[in-house]
């Protein structure tokens, strides 16, 4: 199974052919060794926010289970995080830091020469002249990419933090190249807000910080662009402006962020369903404005969302959803941190690549969840559930946090 994970990962460098979702398949064949396991703390409220979602799609539209367009578009939650799960299922004995020193190589390398086309072609500074020729690799689209190469760019740190070397230090160069080409300013945000969260010591106080500074400003920037005079629940609109990224973030800031601020106001504890976003609802029954239940309904499954993971998740999931997503990964990171302290005090290094990947990557993805809906994103966020997944089947990972908190015990018993 293993092995199955493994081939997940190094098909993340392209979505042009969705296979990278294999890494779920553990699922289907060993589901009942779930039962009699413990997990890491960061499991409980996603396992929660799973529940969730599947009974707010069940009460919202359930037929959406049975459509394969509902998974690749409104619905891509369960294909990003699901391998987090098939991860308790498994067991392997791989040496992480080597295999993600592998992959990291494996990628920027395999982009080498469609950027080398790109750069030939267009030039490094074409963007700033004409925005829509970005570089694209192999995504379809370019916040797609962007998303990658600023989550590849995590590994790459990663990885040379925990072994530096010329050759990880000229693909880290040749990486944050390639991100910038993607001209993705979201992806871009996140990769750099990594290096002053390394630089000020990865403290929990900065995090929630980030946290909060995140969301109070997703929601003060779609309070002030709100116009009570427009009906944000329909969907006639339009932008014109002859600069394409501009019109782009009117659109957002217009439009999408007051509109999810709008469905967020109609049903404030558990959203109006999961996947409405981008349906047409002719009506909503409020009940004592906390709980609205949506009719007149016409479902739509397609890319369209808010922008902004915080505000779509209150949009869809309310207050309970968006804050069982924000507690998973504050619950990640600190397993991620507590991982990559046993593997260098314990275990001699290892899997210190790993873990130091899962905890600067969320970093990176709740930066960039202000600027596009990341935190579902499959291109984004599957090689960091695939990383995830691999650590918590990880022998070794689970015998050093062992030892680790049974010499922390005995140094608190002495005190």
């Amino acid at each position: 199974m293993a092995y199955i994970s493994l081939l997940a990962l190094f098909l993340t460098v392209t979505n042009f052919v969705p296979v990278s979702a294999v890494g779920l398949v553990p699922i289907f064949l060993y589901s009942w060794r779930f039962f009699g396991r413990r997990y890491p703390a960061f499991i409980t409220p996603l396992t929660a926010l799973t529940a969730l979602i599947v009974v707010s799609t069940l009460l919202y539209d359930p037929k959406s289970f049975a459509e394969f367009e509902f998974y690749r578009r409104d619905g891509n939650f369960f294909i990003s995080y699901a391998p987090i799960f098939a991860g308790c299922l498994y067991v392997h004995r791989l040496d992480l830091n080597k295999v993600l020193r592998t992959f990291f190589i494996f990628a920027v390398g395999i982009n080498i020469p469609p950027y080398a086309l790109y750069i030939v072609g267009t030039g490094l500074l074409g963007i700033f002249t004409n925005p829509d020729n970005s570089f694209g690799s192999y995504f379809i689209a370019r916040n797609a990419a962007g998303g990658f190469f600023a989550m590849l760019f995590c590994l790459g740190v990663g990885c040379y933090l925990q072994k530096r070397s010329m050759l990880l230090l000229g693909l880290l160069a040749m990486n944050a190249l390639m991100l910038f080409s993607t001209y993705s300013r979201g992806s871009l945000l996140g990769a750099a807000a990594v290096l002053p969260y390394l630089y000020f010591g990865r403290k929990r106080w900065l995090l929630a910080v980030l946290m909060g500074g995140l969301i109070v400003g997703s929601l003060a920037v779609a309070v002030y662009h709100t116009d009570p005079t427009v009906d944000y629940m329909g969907y006639p609109f339009s932008i014109h402006n002859q600069d394409a990224k501009v019109a782009n973030l009117n659109i957002r800031y217009e439009w999408l962020w007051p509109r999810a601020l709008a469905y967020f106001e109609q049903s404030p504890i558990l959203g109006l369903g999961f996947g409405s976003f981008d349906d047409h609802i002719g009506r909503v029954v409020s009940y004592f404005h906390l709980f609205g239940a949506p009719s007149d309904v016409l479902v739509e499954h397609s890319d369209s969302h808010a922008h902004n993971s915080y505000l779509n998740f209150l949009a869809e999931t309310g207050v309970i959803g968006l804050f069982l997503m924000l507690s998973f990964f504050w619950k990640l990171v600190e397993w991620s941190k507590l991982g990559a302290a046993a593997g260098a005090l314990v275990g001699g290094g290892q899997n210190f690549a790993a873990f130091r990947f899962v905890e600067i990557s969320s970093v990176c993805l709740l930066v960039m969840a202000a600027t596009e809906h990341r935190l579902v994103s499959p291109s984004n966020v599957l090689i960091l559930s695939l990383v995830i997944s691999l650590l918590l089947a990880s022998q070794s990972a689970n015998a050093i946090f062992a030892e680790f908190r049974r010499r922390n015990s005995l140094v608190r018993s002495r005190v």
